[in-house]
């Protein structure tokens, strides 16, 4: 099975504007891969995508995903 990582963020100092983004985690299968995977993904995401600030994130099957996005 595998993962995606969907997270929220919103422009820093325009906490209205925000937006869904989803980080596959296509490699990872297990839970401490998860979180390790996880954790270097959102702070590479934070740091390529200066003015955004990340509000929400967590880690869902894929199927999840995609069937909660039709």
């Amino acid at each position: 099975m595998s993962y995606v990582l969907p997270l929220a963020a919103c422009l820093t100092g325009q906490p209205g504007e925000w937006r869904d983004h989803y980080l596959s985690l296509s490699q990872i299968y297990n839970a401490s891969a998860r979180h390790l995977g996880g954790a270097v993904l959102l702070r590479d995401w934070i740091v390529d995508r200066e003015g955004w600030r990340l509000t929400n994130a967590r880690c869902l099957p894929n199927s999840k995903v995609a069937s909660a996005q039709n």
